[in-house]
């Protein structure tokens, strides 16, 4: 028998949080199920399954990609807010249209319709002499198109390599309509060096709006040209030479140094407390001044969790942990593009408030307070968080009430931000470590989940993959910290491997774990679990995960842009320091956040302020400058930098800029700690100014330092 259970998770006055669970207790697997069912109740929104139709109150829900097939003796569930009678339970429900009494076997989903024939594009291969200085290869598109056409392209190395033989090169060639046939130019390096003959491939990838024929890339070879020296006698000597010609730099599609500093700019927007002298955002003002006097601690600092005004310390701490890697892995770009202050700035705000959570001794860790605000209440409240309703109640971790998952996060935060505060503030990096230590021999002494022992977290934050994955984290970090081999053999210990089927979030850290220790110690376990999951989700690998047709890699409904974010990071990390295979990781990475920024279909971009299309109605409380959510009036305030949740199905249109939405307009700080460094990444090989402090002042609401402080 096949059961459905209906619960209330939480309840406020104008509404309640529910779930709906369906467990398949049959032999055989439920496939692309859909339930049906009347409800006392209007769903106002729903997330892992989606509203196919509604007649009054007769709901219809069915699956999601990642959802739609319920093994033997497995169950899936999706949630929502609901408004109205919650004494009364659903009813009627049916499975699959039969009575889950008795289900039988699931019709097999209609035959897609065939698709409409799209113009082919070619591309030839070019023979060139080593002091050609280029090799210009020509796409070509058999017959024009009344749409607009555009490919994707990236070389690719054979037996001639970038950096010694050519110049690295991708981006997207745009075909107007009635255009035919575009150029792409590869600059090439002469060495002077009398070598065989060579070959590199520029390969087209991810058309819109157009299908490829027989031959995907084009091959280039590059021809000697170089005389052997002769045999005998020196050359005559000769004035120094000419210095060489410089190769021009790439064309840079996007700012990504703006890019990099808007997306501070949202980290500043969601602070808590006291607010510095030097506070940017010029509708934010000190908010929450109380928080902890319910416990007689000061927990006032860090920051907002999203739109709302929650401070839930796992995800904060796994922001900060994120930002902090960043920093580790690409510092010279930071400093480069004069954001470095400010990322330091933004994780000492974070770190700062995990010190502040932290109740120690010298002989460890007391507790941790792991929250701030109750879920339920707080969302019911739709206004600015300086008008927030006080005092909150705060909620703790202990010896008693264990969570090892956000106390090893935390200790990741702290020994992460201890490795980037080392060069400047070496006081401040000891005292960060130290705690991280103390928190880590918590974390692994009492094992818990923080879920289990903060009940209103589950509703929001719950652990879904355990605490594991957090005690490897944290021993990664420790050991990059400190150098201790035996926070090493900690973590080689526990190691369980990569969730092939996910990636690096606020709860899972199993990937980010991985390439620690692909890092540190270059066993094949590590990066062959690595390498596979980096395949899942790469056009080369097979991407096992879903791609729109303008090659947004799409994981999951509720912020679909940060799991792709979370990914090009780390993809970008390892193919920089452990392995980039044929270049496919690197080239996922740049993808992935170019879409974001505006390389899609619609030529929109998903960070705020970012663009000249950008989404402009985040579901943010403060940034929108009303007391209700529903109000038909725009945003009243932009919040510069912040990257939305985006698409919430596989479509590049299945995003709707509307501030109600917060599955696809959602915004929070684990959605742009991962993008943030991926954005780094990117400024240190391409560049893109950010704006001046002149340009900053010009921005609605933005006072630069200099103007901030008098």
């Amino acid at each position: 028998m096949n059961l459905v259970d209906f619960n209330v998770e939480s309840q406020w006055e104008q509404g309640f949080q529910g779930s709906i669970s369906i467990a398949n207790n049959g032999q055989n697997s439920l496939d692309r199920w859909t339930l049906e069912f009347e409800a006392p109740f209007e769903i106002t929104q729903i997330w892992d399954a989606e509203i196919i139709s509604q007649n009054s109150n007769r709901y219809v829900v069915q699956y999601l990609d990642w959802n739609q097939n319920i093994a033997s003796g497995d169950a899936v569930s999706f949630g929502f807010i609901g408004q109205g009678e919650t004494t009364t339970e659903p009813s009627g429900y049916t499975l699959n249209g039969e009575d889950i009494e008795s289900p039988g076997t699931p019709p097999t989903p209609p035959a897609p319709l065939p698709s409409s024939p799209l113009p082919q594009l070619s591309i030839g291969d070019v023979i060139v002499s080593e002091g050609d200085g280029a090799a210009v290869f020509r796409v070509e598109l058999a017959e024009a198109s009344e749409e607009r056409v555009t490919v994707g392209y990236a070389t690719r190395n054979d037996t001639a390599t970038s950096g010694s033989d050519f110049r690295r090169t991708s981006g997207r060639l745009v075909f107007r309509p009635g255009q035919t046939s575009k150029l792409i130019r590869v600059n090439l390096f002469d060495d002077n060096i009398s070598e065989s003959d060579e070959t590199f491939s520029l390969r087209l990838r991810r058309p819109r709006n157009a299908e490829f024929g027989d031959q995907t890339f084009g091959t280039a070879t590059i021809q000697d040209d170089d005389a052997a020296p002769p045999p005998i006698d020196p050359p005559t000597p000769a004035p120094g030479p000419n210095p060489p010609t410089p190769n021009p730099p790439q064309a840079v599609e996007f700012n990504y140094g703006e890019a990099l500093q808007k997306s501070f700019l949202f980290y500043e927007a969601n602070r808590s407390g006291p607010l510095p002298r030097d506070n940017r955002i010029a509708w934010r003002s000190d908010s929450t001044l109380t928080d902890g006097s319910d416990v007689g601690r000061d927990l006032t600092g860090g920051y907002f969790d999203a739109g709302d005004h929650v401070k839930f310390g796992f995800p904060m701490a796994g922001a900060m942990t994120m930002l902090g890697w960043g920093v580790n892995e690409y510092r010279g770009a930071y400093q480069q593009s004069g954001q470095l202050d400010e990322a330091l700035d933004a994780i000492k705000w974070g770190t700062d408030y995990i010190l502040k959570a932290h109740d120690s001794s010298p002989n460890g860790t007391r507790a941790f307070w792991g929250q701030v605000g109750e879920g339920g209440s707080d969302h019911a409240y739709w206004g600015s968080p300086e008008s927030l309703p006080a005092p909150r109640t705060a909620f703790k971790i202990d010896a008693q009430n264990p969570g090892s998952d956000l106390a090893g996060e935390a200790a990741a935060a702290l020994a992460a931000a201890s490795t980037i505060f080392r060069p400047t503030n070496q006081a401040y990096a000891d005292e960060l470590l130290t705690n991280a230590e103390q928190l880590f021999e918590f974390a692994d002494t009492y094992r818990g989940k923080y879920s289990d022992s903060i009940p209103d977290a589950s509703n929001f934050y719950n652990s879904f993959s355990g605490f594991n994955d957090e005690l490897v984290w944290g021993a990664t970090w420790l050991y990059k910290a400190t150098g201790d081999e035996a926070y090493l053999d900690k973590a080689e210990n526990l190691y369980e491997g990569v969730n092939q089927d996910w990636t690096q979030d606020w709860d899972n850290k199993s990937a980010g774990g991985a390439i620690l220790l692909a890092q540190a110690t270059g066993k094949d376990i590590y990066r062959n679990d690595v390498e596979a999951w980096l395949d899942n989700w790469t056009p080369e690998g097979g991407s096992g995960v879903t791609y729109t047709d303008g090659g947004l890699a799409w994981l999951s409904q509720w912020g679909s842009l940060r799991h792709s974010a979370n990914t090009a990071f780390l993809a970008g990390i390892y193919s920089d320091t452990v392995n980039d295979k044929n270049g496919q990781y690197d080239q996922f990475s740049r993808d992935q956040i170019d879409y974001i920024l505006g390389d899609n279909p619609n030529d929109f971009s998903y960070l705020v302020g970012f663009g000249d299309d950008f989404a402009r109605n985040p579901h943010h409380r403060g940034a929108s400058g009303t007391n209700d959510v529903n109000a038909p009036q725009p945003n009243e305030h932009t919040l510069y930098g912040a990257l939305v949740g985006g698409p919430s199905s596989p479509s590049d249109d299945g995003y709707q800029d509307i501030r109600s939405d917060f599955i696809a307009n959602e915004v929070a700080l684990d959605y742009n700690a991962g993008f943030t460094g991926a954005v780094a990444r990117l400024y240190g090989d391409l560049g893109g100014d950010p704006l001046s402090d002149a340009e900053l002042n010009a921005l609605p609401s933005i006072e630069a330092p200099s103007a901030a402080i008098v």
